[in-house]
């Protein structure tokens, strides 16, 4: 099996050496480069890296990253979109080999997208960013989607395959709005594309955000987890208690919905509800993804240690806090709660 690792580069020499490091157990290792000012490309090239020079004009992510896809040998095998501030993890390529059986084309794997401050991850979901050689190419302006223009994907998990994602310091959310207008006029059917849109306005604080996301739900198709997120937004931006309330039934598994309600009762200081509501964030099995909140269920028990203790259940408070505290081990808040409800259980013993 060859196995062939693409990505793109712009002044990156702060990941370029750690990129390289971490797939170098790959058969072929190819860099676009659009522009670097800066050591990246030296960087690479001393790491035996392969830099090809290439320019997209006007920008779009999925002309750049099928450009890089390009510069990969036909002879490839299997591919790897491995961004420069993403690095594989070791055994990537065991796990690889192994999942990559009679008829599969396309992998899922384990991606950490985000850090918490104690170094442990953030944000965790499934991504799918390894495939054929043949067949596939990135589509959409801007939040590509991989396709399979030839047939169907073909998906498997790759146990033991993780890469991890690692952003800048500091580094700010850079607009996509532009690009995300184009993506939507050139696929205005598109549930995903139009979702991040949406998401997008918002951020930008747009009042046609509300407007877009009632298109989104109107729209066939679209992720469970992406339409409890654009209720979760109409609320804010709306008020309807309703919307959480759908959300619920839609995503009955997804913490953030719940999470959600709790809060509503939290404000409204109606401590029987919010309990039961962050006890249904909490008992949620459902995993992480893009469009969920990695603190969710942290949050959730910190509102039910405070719901508890209103509610005179004093030792099931304490065990909400500290299961709060264990999200968040640096909130002077709840440390001091933690603190205050073990002294007065003590007191009353």
């Amino acid at each position: 099996m060859k196995i062939g690792i693409y990505a793109l580069a712009k002044n990156e020499e702060k990941h370029a050496t750690y990129w390289a490091e971490s797939c170098k157990d790959a058969d072929v290792r190819v860099v676009t480069d659009t522009g670097s000012t800066d050591a990246t490309v030296q960087l690479l090239e001393l790491e035996g890296v392969t830099v090809a020079r290439g320019y997209v004009c006007p920008w779009r992510w999925d002309d750049a990253h099928n450009l890089s896809l390009y510069h990969l040998p036909p002879d490839v095998d299997v591919c790897v979109r491995l961004d420069l501030d993403e690095r594989l993890q070791p055994g990537w390529r065991e796990a690889i080999e192994k999942a990559w059986t009679e008829g599969v084309n396309n992998l899922r794997y384990r991606y950490v997208w985000s850090w918490k401050d104690d170094g442990s991850p953030g944000l965790v979901f499934h991504s799918d960013r390894v495939h054929a050689r043949q067949g596939f190419r990135w589509m959409s302006a801007t939040h590509e989607g991989l396709v399979c223009w030839t047939g169907q994907k073909h998906q498997a998990l790759a146990e033991g395959l993780e890469i991890h994602h690692h952003r800048d310091k500091g580094k700010q959310h850079k607009s996509d709005l532009r690009l995300l207008e184009v993506a939507t006029r050139e696929a205005p059917h598109d549930a995903r594309v139009r979702w991040y849109y949406a998401r997008e306005l918002d951020y930008a604080g747009r009042p046609e955000a509300a407007a877009e996301f009632h298109a989104y739900l109107k729209m066939p198709g679209g992720q469970v987890t992406e339409r409890a997120y654009a209720r979760r937004v109409l609320y804010r931006l709306l008020g309807d208690e309703m919307l959480l309330h759908e959300a619920c039934r839609e995503a009955s598994n997804e913490a953030d919905n719940w999470l959600a309600l709790a809060l509503v009762r939290y404000e409204q200081q109606n401590w029987k509800e919010c309990l039961a509501f962050a006890e249904s964030a909490l008992a949620s099995t459902d995993a992480t993804t893009h469009a969920t909140d990695p603190d969710a269920k942290g949050k959730a028990a910190d509102l039910a240690a405070v719901a508890a203790w209103n509610l005179n259940k004093r030792p099931e408070a304490l065990q909400f806090a500290e299961a709060a505290l264990q999200h968040f081990p640096a909130d002077p808040r709840i440390v001091n709660n933690v603190t205050e409800m073990r002294q007065q259980l003590a007191q009353a013993s």
